[in-house]
């Protein structure tokens, strides 16, 4: 094992960003904060702009560069993101940064503090008895495996993972707006092909007015809603006091729907089927839409079985209405639902508001048409998320062998 020396020395500079709370405005810069940092990657979907003058002001101490590594200071503690950018359009709060002036040497330490090693240094020295954080002090003296010839070999190992990674993502990315896309055509544009293949509404498809959509629809289709249409289900926590509730781990487990990816494949935790059976959790099959309805919504679609916590709704397909139809509906409804939400400290919607969504129903023959064309795109989604999780897990897996010297890179 190299000998260690600390950040402070290993890095050109170590700071963190503003401890202020600036006010919100509709157009400004972005503010990221530790918790738009997970797994790798900076997620700004439910981050706030600043005005420009508060933008300015926190940049003048804490400026993020290309090459500088973002830690996570509270909350989540140790979750780091890699800044390959060279333009920066945000600023920070609360999140600390390892400049380190050299891509190399950013790369590995990137690496290096993802590691067990570096995961147990952060354990020990976690301080705050309700919400835990990890002082500016203690990133300066973080200590690091100095960066040599040697070290650019492992990386270049892990990087390749991380860029099929990416590369799974990019792919997800596209077929995922070619879903939308599809279902927008269908259902909101309902240009679907018609009887000769030409677009139904545009080439002078019979429209009929719906008094309770208020607006036209093609003939022959009605209006329902999500609650009349499918089976719902809100979760629930078996009790914390029980192990027996935790232990064994038999049954998949959501603690939360705020997933960033479409499909989830892996669960946050696993509860017992004791627990299962006396907490309102709901075993949801694979396929089921879920939607987060607690603070910033967002709709996912289970890649497993899995139960969820009360802060989910499940909505489960039925055999004419599958999850490729569902998960881009509930998706266009989410802008509308987040104007519905109630509660000053954790705003929300409750499982009554998503059942009375209105929803359009075609008739048979179009939606069968549409499932045999979106199914395949949204099962290619699902197969690059498992594979980014099996790529996950062996990269993970390599990390500390590559870190101790276990396994070396010819």
């Amino acid at each position: 094992m190299s000998k260690l020396i600390t950040a402070s020395r290993y890095c050109g500079s170590v700071f963190d960003g503003t401890h202020d709370t600036p006010k919100p405005v509709k157009q400004g810069k972005l503010l990221i904060t530790s918790k738009h940092i997970s797994g790798g990657t900076l997620d700004v979907s439910t981050a706030y702009m600043i005005s420009e003058e508060d933008y300015a002001s926190i940049q003048k101490r804490s400026a993020v560069s290309r090459w500088d590594i973002l830690f996570s200071m509270i909350g989540s503690v140790g979750e780091v993101y890699l800044e390959k950018n060279e333009k920066i359009p945000y600023a920070i709060k609360n999140i600390g940064v390892f400049s380190c002036e050299s891509e190399n040497k950013a790369k590995w330490l990137y690496y290096y503090l993802r590691s067990p090693s570096a995961k147990s240094h952060i354990n020990r020295y976690l301080n705050g008895a309700v919400q835990k954080f990890l002082p500016l002090g203690a990133l300066r003296d973080f200590p690091v495996i100095p960066f040599d010839d040697q070290k650019a070999s492992l990386v270049k190992v892990l990087e390749i993972l991380d860029a099929k990674i990416e590369c799974n993502n990019c792919i997800n990315t596209e077929l995922e707006e070619m879903g939308k896309t599809l279902y927008d055509y269908w259902f909101v544009q309902f240009d679907f092909p018609d009887a000769n293949g030409k677009p139904y509404k545009s080439s002078g498809g019979k429209m009929v007015y719906n008094p309770t959509l208020k607006k036209e629809i093609p003939a022959g289709w009605r209006h329902s809603t999500i609650g009349e249409t499918f089976k719902t289900h809100l979760g629930g926590t078996p009790s914390r006091e029980k192990k027996e509730y935790w232990t064994p781990s038999e049954v998949n487990w959501l603690s939360s729907g705020e997933n960033p990816s479409t499909f989830v494949v892996e669960p946050d935790e696993r509860i017992s089927n004791l627990g299962l059976q006396n907490s309102p959790a709901k075993l949801l099959p694979e396929g089921t839409v879920i939607l987060s309805i607690v603070r910033h919504l967002r709709a996912s679609i289970l890649g497993i079985e899995a139960a969820t916590n009360q802060s989910v709704v499940g909505i489960v397909e039925s055999s004419a209405f599958k999850h490729c139809f569902i998960y881009p509906y509930l998706v266009r409804e989410i802008p509308r639902l987040m104007v519905l939400r109630t509660g000053a400290q954790q705003p929300h919607i409750n499982k009554g508001v998503l059942d009375e969504c209105l929803l359009v129903v075609p008739d048979e023959s179009t939606l069968e048409a549409y499932t045999s064309l979106a199914a395949p795109l949204f099962l290619q989604i699902k197969n690059y998320h498992q594979q980014n999780r099996e790529l996950t897990q062996l990269r993970d897996w390599l990390l500390p062998m590559l870190m101790n010297g276990q396994v070396t890179v010819a």
